[in-house]
């Protein structure tokens, strides 16, 4: 694998992420949750959303504060990246989870999981292909030592400084904020389907 597979690889994913994304958003402007607004479990699924979102969103600022700026030029094995290999993905995975709560629909919830679920290993097993072709030995070291996706605290490693680069904790910063775009948006969405401008064409649960 070359030098140039991972800008690929990550374009690849950009291009994906965009699609469904596009998907995603014609489902929800055309579909509306059966469960009453006002019932006690579409409060707490809404709450909970609330916080996955808040935990996935900060969770993916604070990885950035290791890897920003190294990304790609050594094996990152403090923080976060010392008890799983791939926090970014788990922290967008819990805001994932968290949007789909905050719909109201347990149906998209748990589509979103899936879909996050089925696609992401293929990602992860091409990037950790070209991270073991380039770093060797040390990143073979990191494959057996530290798990893909559950999280083992018992391994947990933070020095006592870090390197920070303020343009990657920024850009983080303003990528993450994406997170908390449908949470006004789903509100929108439901005042147009009430007020009769957006269709509803189904009703999940």
């Amino acid at each position: 694998m070359t030098e140039t597979t991972k800008p690929k690889l990550l374009k690849s994913r950009q291009l994906h992420s965009r699609l469904f994304a596009v998907l995603a958003i014609f489902l929800l402007l055309t579909t509306s949750p059966q469960m009453p607004s006002d019932s006690l479990l579409r409060s707490v699924m809404l709450w909970v959303g609330y916080v996955l979102i808040i935990v996935g969103a900060f969770g993916r600022v604070y990885c950035s504060a290791f890897i920003g700026g190294r990304k790609n030029k050594s094996v990152i094995r403090s923080g976060p990246f010392s008890v799983v290999r791939n926090p970014l993905y788990v922290f967008s995975f819990i805001a994932t989870l968290g949007i789909g709560l905050q719909s109201g629909m347990w149906v998209v919830a748990l589509g979103l999981a899936l879909i996050y679920i089925v696609y992401y290993p293929f990602v992860v097993k091409k990037e950790e292909a070209f991270l073991a072709h380039k770093f060797d030995e040390s990143y073979a070291v990191y494959l057996r030592e530290v798990p893909r996706w559950i999280p083992d605290f018992k391994l947990w490693n933070e020095p006592v400084s870090i390197e920070c680069h303020p343009r990657n904790i920024r850009d983080t910063i303003r990528d993450a904020a994406v997170f908390f775009l449908p949470l006004p948006a789903f509100v929108l969405i439901n005042y147009l389907q009430v007020s009769g401008i957006l269709p509803v064409w189904l009703t999940l649960p």
